[in-house]
């Protein structure tokens, strides 16, 4: 199968944050936000296998600051490793202040997501082209994680057997 560059799939979504997104104190819901996140590694899968592709896992997903109501949220979603069905995506968060511009780094997360054919099966996906070093640097680093996911669903299949 061909190989893709990330930036074929490279995804940027930018939204408001309106009062119906907030919590009591003026913040954006966690929850919201990662409905958000996770729309933007859906188009970043999507984009790179050109099938259907569902979410797997996320795999981490860390709250750094507050984004508040009126702030403009700004997300990147950008594919860091492929195996021969899935694929993982980052996305990054930052927040800025409409009426200064001030931006500030808020949340990261890492996704899997599975490509799958008609009948919901797992299908192959494009590989990624490694084009320079940081693209080498972040492939390297998902197939860490990659690995390291995998073995933490095993335990979870394992110790569930008898429920799936």
């Amino acid at each position: 199968m061909e190989q893709k560059s990330w930036r074929e799939s490279y995804t940027e979504l930018q939204r408001l944050v309106l009062p119906a997104d907030t919590n009591i104190y003026n913040a954006l819901y966690g929850g919201r936000l990662v409905e958000w996140i996770d729309n933007v590694a859906s188009i970043v899968a999507t984009k790179h296998s050109r099938r259907r592709a569902v979410t797997g896992s996320i795999d981490s997903l860390f709250f750094l600051s507050p984004i508040h109501l009126g702030d403009i949220v700004i997300m990147s979603g950008r594919l860091n490793y492929v195996t021969r069905t899935t694929m993982e995506i980052q996305v990054d968060v930052y927040s800025e202040e409409g009426l200064t511009g001030v931006r500030r780094f808020t949340t990261t997360a890492f996704l899997t997501y599975v490509a799958i054919d008609q009948d919901g099966r797992p299908t192959p996906v494009p590989g990624l082209l490694i084009e320079d070093e940081e693209t080498k640097r972040r492939f390297e680093e998902g197939a860490k994680r990659s690995e390291a996911r995998l073995a933490q669903l095993s335990r979870v299949r394992e110790s569930h057997k008898n429920e799936i």
